[in-house]
């Protein structure tokens, strides 16, 4: 057998007639044997060595083997090294001495030599399973820190390809626009597919702005800009910019809540999109002749307004209720047939706009086909107005 493959054990005494007699019992087994006569030179030998296991004489001059045994086990390095302290005294006072310096084992002399053995050969196989153990953490270690390193990579090149669609969609955007105003020169099946086209296009801004969002937030690069906003005339013109997706999918809108105009003190284009999303996802999720309802409510409790936009249409199975807000969860929820369309990142988008305000997100529904109800709240950091 290889020297390197040999399990190492130090023999710790200040009379060398027993270290001889450790080594007889042990040469059998194969075992690399070292040796130290007192506690200072088996500290010394301990960091150069690093034995797989010691035995520890208790009664030596200078530093005895209860306080070797201590400063071993408190040392990182050395704390998963197996300690048997081999002691004449059978006293149970110094049994548990031993045992509160740290020992994995202790023996009595005279010494027999099967259970010395024994004993051995269990804390070695521990000691093994153990090295082996941290040496699986080390590597898995390794891998995460280059699956981080990579990750890192991965989201630059993400942001950077997404903000470079961004400005060629812009462009689109406006020229569509711009044949659109003069709507007059088109046919009715023309100017059907004008609206589509922008209407996808404008799906494919929000995904690119809701993910540029994310990476931002993530980042801690995101400031908000706060201002008073009127939160219901904020709904009414998002509900206005969403009605002609509602017409084109046959969808009817309503709005029901207090008409007072309450002002909150928020990012209000983070919000809007917030609103956006969620309205734009109830629509894709309602089916033809059903309706998507905006409600308005101030909690004077805990001074927060609650934002719902509720849908008659697939539903939510519970299990789902946490999950659609959690962007990592997007591909494995398309893999169980959870219909999220373009509204899982935005989704994702949502919960950390509107958590960076202080507020909550959450969705309610009994199940597949009985809606759903996304809502949300701010705190109210400004009174309501009249």
């Amino acid at each position: 057998m290889p020297t390197s493959n040999k399990s190492k054990i130090l023999i710790v005494d200040d009379e060398i007639k027993n270290i001889r007699l450790f080594k007889a019992m042990l040469m059998s087994e194969r075992y690399l044997t070292l040796e130290a006569l007192s506690g200072e030179q088996a500290l010394e030998m301990v960091s150069v060595v690093s034995p797989d296991l010691i035995l520890l004489d208790v009664m030596m001059p200078g530093i005895n083997g209860f306080d070797v045994c201590r400063k071993l086990k408190r040392a990182e390095e050395t704390k998963i090294i197996p300690i048997v302290m081999v002691t004449a005294l059978s006293e149970k006072a110094h049994r548990l001495e031993a045992l509160e310096a740290g020992a994995d084992d202790f023996l009595s002399k005279p010494v027999d030599r099967s259970e010395l053995v024994v004993r051995a050969k269990s804390l070695l196989r521990i000691k093994t399973y153990h090295d082996e153990l941290r040496a699986r953490n080390s590597e898995i270690a390794e891998q995460n820190e280059k699956l981080r390193e990579l990750q890192k990579i991965k989201e630059g090149l993400t942001h950077m390809i997404i903000h470079d669609l961004n400005n060629p969609l812009s462009s689109i955007i406006g020229a569509l626009d711009l044949i659109l105003l003069k709507e007059s020169a088109l046919s009715q099946k023309s100017l059907g597919s004008m609206n589509a086209c922008l209407d996808y296009c404008r799906d494919l801004k929000d995904m690119i702005l809701s993910l540029l969002g994310i990476h931002r937030m993530e980042e801690g690069k995101l400031e908000l800009d706060i201002e008073g906003s009127n939160i219901t005339e904020l709904i009414m013109e998002v509900m206005q910019q969403s009605e002609f997706k509602a017409m084109k999918n046959q969808v009817r809108l309503f709005a029901n809540g207090s008409k007072a105009p309450y002002t909150v003190a928020i990012d209000r284009g983070l919000i809007k999109r917030v609103i956006l999303n969620l309205l734009s996802n109830a629509i894709r999720h309602t089916p033809t002749g059903g309706k998507v309802e905006v409600k308005t409510d101030l909690n004077t409790a805990d001074e927060s307004i609650r934002i719902q936009v509720v849908d008659t249409g697939n539903g939510l199975a519970p299990e789902y209720h946490q999950k659609v807000f959690d962007k990592f969860e997007q591909v494995g929820l398309s893999q169980e047939g959870v219909a999220l369309g373009s509204g899982g990142l935005g989704l994702a988008f949502c919960k950390m706009a509107v958590e960076a305000h202080g507020g909550k997100i959450w969705v309610e529904s009994e199940g597949e086909g009985q809606g759903a109800n996304f809502q949300f709240t701010l705190p109210v950091r400004a009174t309501a107005n009249g």
